[in-house]
């Protein structure tokens, strides 16, 4: 008979071993344990981890486990409205994974409190489970603001540069930094945005984004008239001497977006990136449009990389997954999308 229970401290070398084994070999959790213990490890419940595994006994081999990201990880004061990210869901290929995979999120549902539950990123096949589990089912839209500077594209590949003006807006933003970031928020109001899931706060920023152990992090609090209106967090990638900028999260309401656009354009001219692309659900297409941000058609001619550890020149559609009683807005920051992948130099 199979127990299913919370990761201890004594259960990570044998967790990373399964990774290995049965997840992928050399994955960076197995080869970078800071990054491991900074996402998994819980800081309320010392020598705990966010995962659950299934074993025989307590010498036995694990049979599967299922690793989460709640909300309030980063930010405890999000309890009553966490939401949990499913991340690392994989039963030995030598066990059936229905019964087992669905008791490892049974367990999960019954046991994390959370006002919704979902998952960025998964592979086609897997929808169909989803779906008969009742989550809403769709793809985040990819939008991309290709840099007017740049002639020659090397990392994206355009049958013709879309080239949608940045219209101005009394929008600013300022660059802040864990030193500098509750001195520039303070008038902020994230309640608008806190009608939608999952809800965010300035220490979930702080915790997620700006105290991240590997990524450098760019943090801007966007203003309008001196107050501030939104959080913005995004990252350089980079391949063979390019570089896109990679927008992962924005907290704020949905009219902050012009004003994201026109920091996007500083941004890819200042560092002289190919572009900067944003993956969003829950904002309508028209507002990206109309403040300088093109769609991309995974199918079609265009081509724009999500992919950067290890690089691949191809469209890659991020699926989503969510079980809420409240409208949502997603970005690719949430969930386990926007980690490392490959040992950072």
């Amino acid at each position: 008979m199979l127990t299913i229970r919370s990761c201890r401290t004594s259960d990570v070398p044998d967790v990373l071993a399964f990774l290995d084994a049965h997840w992928k070999p050399r994955h960076i959790f197995t080869t970078d344990r800071r990054l491991f213990d900074w996402q998994y490890a819980r800081r309320d419940r010392p020598g705990e981890y966010a995962i659950l595994i299934a074993r025989r006994d307590d010498n036995s081999e694990i049979a599967g486990m299922l690793g989460y990201l709640p909300t309030r990880h980063f930010d405890a004061a999000l309890a009553p409205a966490n939401t949990i990210w499913l991340a690392l869901w994989k039963v030995r290929d030598d066990i059936p994974t229905g019964p087992l995979g669905l008791e490892l999120l049974t367990h999960l549902m019954q046991h994390e409190p959370h006002t919704s539950i979902g998952v960025i990123g998964f592979q086609p096949p897997v929808a169909a489970i989803y779906k008969a589990l009742k989550f809403d089912v769709g793809e985040l839209q990819h939008y991309v603001l290709p840099n007017p500077d740049v002639s020659r594209f090397e990392l994206a590949s355009f049958e013709r540069p879309p080239v949608r003006a940045v219209p101005p807006t009394e929008v600013t933003a300022a660059a802040v930094d864990d030193r500098t970031l509750s001195s520039a928020v303070r008038g902020l109001d994230l309640s608008e945005r806190n009608r939608r899931t999952p809800q965010k706060s300035v220490e979930y920023f702080r915790a997620r984004f700006v105290r991240h152990p590997i990524y450098r992090y760019r943090t801007f609090v966007l203003r309008r008239h001196d107050r501030p209106i939104a959080l913005v967090a995004m990252r350089m990638a980079a391949h063979a001497g390019r570089s896109a900028l990679r927008i992962v999260d924005v907290i704020g309401p949905d009219d902050a977006v012009p004003g994201l656009a026109a920091l996007a354009l500083d941004e890819v001219r200042r560092s002289r990136a190919e572009y900067a692309d944003i993956h969003n659900s829950g904002i309508n297409r028209s507002v990206f449009v109309e403040a300088g941000f093109s769609p991309v058609d995974p199918g079609g001619p265009d081509v724009v990389p999500n992919h950067f550890e290890p690089f691949e020149r191809r469209n890659a559609p991020i699926r989503f997954a969510l079980k809420s009683s409240e409208p949502a807005v997603l970005f690719k920051g949430d969930g386990d999308q926007d980690r490392p992948n490959v040992p950072q130099s």
